[in-house]
């Protein structure tokens, strides 16, 4: 596997597992507890994490999933099992779909658009796989004050 898909591949599995922490032993009330008005559970955030990690890495690697932004924030009633698995499927794709990778098809521009209705928006195929990187870590940090305020409460 190219050194730069090993590496975000042992992040993405990093982050995941520190999903995992922030998840685990919660019941499916708890993991659709939000802290407020406008604020995210620990269902919503790992069901949109794990759609909006696939969309990016998949405009990096050439193989875009589908996706209905909308709904992710309407997440409920996910069992922990069921939370964990959508992490897991995406890990055992990018396991996959990595080998197969070069690093330097990164630097060809794609856009965004073509994907998901939005204005016209070119980047480059590493941009994408760094905004699906920077994206899980920017909810990872939302996910643990979320249950540190669960517990908290």
């Amino acid at each position: 596997m190219d050194p730069i898909f090993a590496a975000v591949l042992r992040r993405l599995e990093e982050m995941h597992e520190q999903y995992f922490e922030y998840m685990d032993g919660l019941s499916t009330v708890e993991l659709d507890w939000s802290p407020g008005p406008e604020m995210n559970s620990l269902c919503v955030l790992g069901v949109h994490v794990t759609a909006a990690e696939r969309f990016w890495i998949g405009i990096g690697i050439d193989d875009v999933s589908k996706r209905d932004r909308d709904a992710e924030f309407r997440a409920e009633s996910y069992e922990l099992e069921a939370l964990k698995a959508l992490f897991a499927r995406n890990i055992e794709f990018y396991a996959e779909a990595f080998r197969g990778q070069d690093g330097s098809r990164l630097r060809e521009v794609v856009d965004v658009s073509h994907y998901m209705e939005r204005p016209s928006q070119e980047v480059s195929r590493g941009y994408a796989l760094l905004r699906g990187l920077d994206h899980t870590a920017e909810h990872l940090g939302h996910a643990g004050m979320t249950r540190q305020l669960l517990d908290r409460r």
